[in-house]
């Protein structure tokens, strides 16, 4: 809800809107869950598809995580 339809990382409309009406963005969890990162909405982003897959396999992909983590801290406090 709180990106609106745009991507949190791009600011780029979703990329198609689904079969029940909302606009298709993926989470991503600026900090891994897997590294003990919290599933919370402040550390979790709404991305495009194509800026999650940059942010993970990407040559800028931490930059971008980082510059995403920036935008929610401000955005959440």
């Amino acid at each position: 809800m709180r990106a609106k339809g745009l991507c949190e990382s791009c600011d780029k409309p979703a990329p198609f809107i689904k079969k029940d009406g909302t606009p298709y963005l993926e989470p991503h969890h600026v900090n891994r869950l897997s590294d003990g990162g919290l599933d919370h909405p402040r550390y979790v982003g709404a991305v495009c598809p194509s800026c999650h897959r940059e942010i993970h396999s990407g040559v800028h992909g931490m930059s971008l995580n980082e510059r995403l983590k920036r935008r929610l801290e401000a955005i959440e406090g």
